[in-house]
């Protein structure tokens, strides 16, 4: 049973990582290619501090 469920979840992530990681890498980088890189980094620096900011208040009370 354990090692279907290994072969089941390494057949995911090679189609995963296979298949569609470089079409949504490919995508990404087609969006991105008119954009001052600055604004790309501001924002992305933006979501990461919101996100930890996020689950700082989540677990606050934990």
């Amino acid at each position: 049973m354990l090692e279907k469920n290994v072969q089941v979840a390494v057949e995911f992530y090679e189609k995963v990582i296979g298949v569609y990681w470089p079409a949504y890498f490919s995508w990404l980088t087609e969006k991105l290619s008119g954009v001052e890189p600055f604004f790309v980094l501001s924002v992305s620096i933006f979501l990461i501090f919101a996100l930890v900011i996020y689950i700082w208040f989540r677990n606050r009370d934990a």
